[in-house]
């Protein structure tokens, strides 16, 4: 799993510091148009996502690093892809842009007329508060698509392969009963024309699901055997 996670991580950090790059490169471009214009206001405070390139670059490359590795391991520690899980992933990243975006000029105080403050308690209150409001405003954002969606992500691992299934024979619709009878991957191999009819799945349909389990049994079967008779060969070489 640490390597798992650490590949994301490089991945992620990669990924993010190309983005910051250019969007540093925007912002210079943009101020170079501003400059230009007479009367123009004085610019914002300079934040996590803004300033020269270099500085946007070390900022999203370590707040996507963070996030990427720190959700794939908990996902793989719970065993669960929720928005629990992904509230952790954006704790972390935002207590650690916090963090980066303090200690390398910027952050906590920078605002025009204040001092910005040099105490570490300072630097971990504001990031544990960043981490918070990044993981809060996650957690409200993945609620509500799933809300909109009427899908829950903590349930979808226990039915890729019934929603695999369902899709290839273009049943997608029938995924809320599926659900609905807690038919979950481990069912597949036991269903039967009675618990499909118990969760209100018509005729036709039912068929073409029997059918395709069916199918699906004496494809492995005849798998298991190929590999059994290869085994036998080799032994007997």
């Amino acid at each position: 799993m640490q390597i798992e996670v650490g590949v994301t991580s490089a991945s992620s950090a990669l990924q993010g510091g190309v983005l910051g790059y250019t969007l540093g490169l925007v912002n210079q471009s943009l101020e170079k148009q501003a400059a230009s214009i007479p009367n123009r206001p004085s610019p914002l405070a300079t934040g996590s996502f803004s300033g020269p390139p270099k500085v946007l670059a070390l900022n999203l490359a370590i707040f996507t690093a963070v996030q990427g590795g720190l959700t794939l391991a908990v996902k793989r520690f719970r065993g669960v892809d929720d928005i629990q899980t992904n509230m952790i992933g954006m704790l972390g990243a935002g207590a650690a842009l916090s963090l980066t975006t303090n200690l390398s000029g910027g952050g906590v105080g920078s605002a025009p007329g204040h001092v910005k403050s040099t105490k570490p308690q300072d630097y971990l209150t504001d990031a544990l508060r960043t981490g918070v409001l990044f993981a809060v405003l996650n957690g409200a954002f993945m609620k509500a698509g799933q809300w909109f969606t009427g899908t829950n992500a903590s349930q979808d691992i226990y039915y890729y392969h019934t929603n695999c299934m369902l899709t290839s024979l273009g049943l997608e619709k029938y995924e809320k009963n599926f659900r609905k009878g807690m038919l979950m991957d481990d069912c597949l191999t036991l269903l039967s024309d009675s618990a499909l009819k118990e969760v209100r799945i018509p005729p036709g349909p039912r068929l073409r699901i029997l059918h395709y389990i069916s199918a699906r049994k004496r494809q492995d079967a005849t798998h298991g055997h190929q590999e059994f008779d290869k085994d036998v060969r080799v032994l007997r070489v």
